[in-house]
């Protein structure tokens, strides 16, 4: 949630001892292996196992502001309007960094929320409401605004959720600044949304925002590609009678297929969410990365002792590579959800079970 404000994760990371394919130990920082610096920020389970990492730090801040607008409509259409204003709020130029966002859109309703790292009366400048004025009769949105200390983040939930196995499937699509929905997108999306059947009765659409400080890297700079991204739209299907149908897989398929086509997204995809879908995983995970980054595997992993169905591959000097697994031992699910997603399917999960 500081990533807008303080970068990825990986952007904090100054140096991290590492374990190499051969066994040696080595260190990674800029001035220390600086390829396999650059390979672990984004693509690290492709070159070592790190076993130590040293991070910088940052002030935490002081009053935060957290907000929900929890939305309900007579249909998932009717949230088309809803969705236009709030990317419309983010999308303007130098947009506050200070605000995060998540939509979540389910069977059950949408909600947007997320922490303002300010005050209320700099929350309430940023003027929300007026975003969304523009949503027909068939709308109501009821909004919760909190202000705390920083030091009473933290959700007790994520221990509550913990082991809790759902069989699922997930897929991300990004969205940039070149590649925004136009209403005529929006209302396409959202029609296929509400129409086509699920397989499921949970299912999730989050919408995640990005940017701020997490583009003022060049995306060359670390292995992580995705730095151009306005927002990712992540999307999940949980079955609760054991695996997930093929009418699932086809409504997130279809979905990530249709934004495509609608908005000219291209088939870049969050790194980790394993998707056994995608037609060439390693430019969706790290797009114009992938050559330096297989280079830079031939040279510290080239038996390919780090491997899995779509991590980096040894590329031989006749142009050749060795693939990883094959792909049908690939798992039906992503290898790891968000923090707000799993809240979120425990959430929603819960409220299912509960008809």
């Amino acid at each position: 949630m500081l990533s807008r404000q303080l970068g990825l994760g990986a952007d904090q990371i100054v140096s991290a001892q590492c374990v190499l394919g051969n066994g040696t130990i080595v260190t990674a920082s800029a001035t220390s292996n600086p390829d396999l610096f650059f390979a672990i920020r984004g693509a690290g389970f492709s070159f070592a196992i790190v076993t130590e990492f040293t991070v910088k730090t940052a002030p935490a801040p002081s009053d935060i502001t957290q907000y929900t607008y929890n939305v309900t409509a007579k249909d998932i259409t009717s949230y088309a309007g809803t969705f236009e204003g709030w990317q419309k709020l983010v999308s303007q130029p130098n947009f506050d960094r200070r605000f995060s966002s998540t939509i979540t859109l389910s069977a059950t309703g949408m909600i947007i929320a997320g922490t303002y790292y300010g005050s209320r009366n700099d929350f309430d400048a940023l003027n929300i409401p007026s975003f969304m004025s523009g949503n027909d009769s068939s709308i109501n949105m009821q909004s919760t605004i909190t202000t705390s200390q920083f030091k009473m983040l933290g959700d007790p939930a994520l221990t509550a959720s913990a082991g809790f196995p759902l069989p699922f499937y997930a897929k991300s699509v990004k969205t940039t600044n070149a590649t925004i929905w136009s209403r005529s997108a929006i209302n396409d999306i959202f029609s296929y949304i509400n129409a086509t059947d699920k397989g499921s009765i949970v299912w999730l659409v989050i919408w995640d925002l990005e940017g701020g400080a997490i583009a003022d890297i060049a995306q060359n700079t670390t292995a992580y590609w995705n730095r151009d991204a306005l927002y990712f739209m992540q999307n999940y299907i949980v079955s609760l009678t054991g695996s997930v149908s093929d009418a699932s897989k086809n409504f997130l398929n279809g979905l990530s297929k249709l934004v495509q086509e609608k908005t000219g997204a291209d088939q870049s995809a969050y790194p980790g969410y394993v998707d056994p879908a995608l037609e060439n995983p390693q430019k969706s995970y790290w797009g114009e990365n992938v050559q330096r980054l297989q280079t830079i595997k031939a040279t510290l992993d080239p038996d390919n002792v780090f491997r899995n169905p779509q991590s980096v591959m040894v590329t031989g000097g006749n142009g050749t590579s060795t693939p990883p697994v094959p792909r049908q031992n690939m798992p039906n699910s992503a290898a790891g959800l968000s923090v707000r997603a799993v809240l979120s399917l425990v959430l929603v999960v819960g409220v299912a079970m509960c008809f």
